[in-house]
């Protein structure tokens, strides 16, 4: 944003009435915001090379000269990640939240933890267990059985010049979608390193640090199919996970005037942030932490801003739900829409919605709000036995503020 489009604007706000001229200001200064986090974005990732490369070199001596012992010194003890493996797993009473919809809560906590367990201890391409009736159980327990209504394509990335700036070129991936209008639309996705600590996956705010959700790839076909609608609008994702697909296609093709991909998670937030480096996008985009709960941290700038947010299957945990619901209500301009796909989940969905209302939206519920996707979920529901309609097919929820 150059000084000179600064002066012009301030010149036109002696020429309109006072409240235009201060809300004009108002979103240079954003955009300004916006600028100076890309600018620093961008300078944090070539640090990190430098950084890494420099490492890299050093280790690599390091290892010429048999010093395995000193290269090793800072790696975590085995036994301090078993210890918080063991409290994950449930064996010490220590229990995560899990979805209140879940059929046995506990044990079925437990088992998810003890398969997450066992890919955190690289034992994931090995015998799950040594007992059949063991292995069906881990198998009920895993929600990630059905992976998807087949939209998305992922292909190796083949511009290896770019790729030697940006990390291994094993880790980036091109997702394509394909619409029925037959119009194809791709970004380059960086995909994170799978040997992630215990620390980072503690807590609730990981579940888009692994996959792509149903949810998103169906929230991602939604904005999509009505990709015109977003010209020239603000844009929020929220929880986008590692890759905040809905709301970095949009970045690419909608034209918006800004958008801003959140995840609560830091690492997933760094690693949208290398996967906007490698897209031409439309317009503004910036990548942050966002954590529902800490007020104190939400952006007044921001406040009331956005004509749309985007949020795919974040209604997991009921003591994330409330401010769920207030933090949309904190960013949505008063005339803005909020999209949120989730499954039903038992009563998950209903209770998150008597929330929305109970805070003074005005919801609508959508079963078919794609044509694609609605005649993959009959499909699915037809041929696949472990298709499961209440936990995996996604449902809209569109989001309005009432006014009295």
């Amino acid at each position: 944003m150059s000084a000179a489009l600064v002066q012009k604007a301030t010149e036109t706000q002696l020429d309109q009435p006072p409240e235009v001229g201060v809300a004009q200001l108002a979103t240079i200064s954003l955009l300004l915001q916006y600028d100076i986090d890309n600018t620093l974005n961008a300078l944090k990732e070539h640090k990190k090379m430098t950084l890494d490369a420099r490492l890299g070199g050093e280790v690599a001596a390091a290892v010429n000269n048999n010093q395995d012992k000193d290269i090793n010194r800072n790696l975590p003890e085995q036994t301090e990640l078993e210890e918080v493996l063991r409290l994950k797993s449930g064996e010490n009473g220590f229990m995560p939240p899990t979805p209140p919809a879940t059929p046995n809560l506990q044990s079925t906590a437990q088992k998810r933890w003890k398969i997450l367990a066992k890919v955190l201890r690289k034992d994931s391409e090995e015998t799950v267990s040594s007992s059949s009736d063991e292995f069906a159980e881990e198998q009920t327990a895993s929600v990630r059985r059905f992976k998807s209504f087949d939209l998305l394509r992922q292909d190796s990335f083949e511009d290896h010049v770019s790729l030697k700036c940006l990390g291994k070129t094993e880790n980036w991936y091109k997702y394509r979608m394909q619409l029925e209008n037959e119009s194809e639309y791709s970004v380059n996705i960086h995909h994170m390193e799978r040997q992630l600590t215990a620390s980072d996956l503690m807590g609730f705010n990981n579940t888009g640090n692994i996959c792509v959700w149903p949810s998103e790839e169906a929230l991602t076909a939604l904005v999509l199919s009505e990709v015109a609608s977003y010209r020239g609008k603000w844009i929020l994702e929220l929880g986008g996970g590692f890759t905040s697909l809905a709301g970095l296609m949009l970045a690419k093709y909608a034209t918006p005037y800004a958008v801003h991909l959140t995840d609560g998670n830091e690492i997933s937030v760094e690693n949208v942030r290398k996967t906007v480096c490698l897209n031409e996008l439309s317009c503004y985009t910036k990548c942050s932490v966002l954590k529902w709960q800490e007020k104190s941290a939400r952006s007044p700038a921001e406040q009331a801003k956005f004509d749309f947010i985007l949020c795919a299957d974040c209604l997991f945990f009921d003591e994330a739900r409330s401010a769920l619901v207030d933090t949309i209500w904190y960013y949505l301009a008063p005339e803005g829409s909020a999209l949120i796909m989730a499954p039903r989940r038992g009563r998950t969905l209903s209770v998150f919605q008597d929330e929305c209302v109970a805070r003074g939206f005005r919801v609508e519920l959508a079963t078919r709000y794609n044509e694609t996707i609605w005649q993959r979920h009959l499909q699915l529901k037809a041929d696949s036995a472990l298709y499961d309609e209440d936990l995996h097919y996604p449902l809209l929820l569109r989001l309005r503020k009432s006014h009295s």
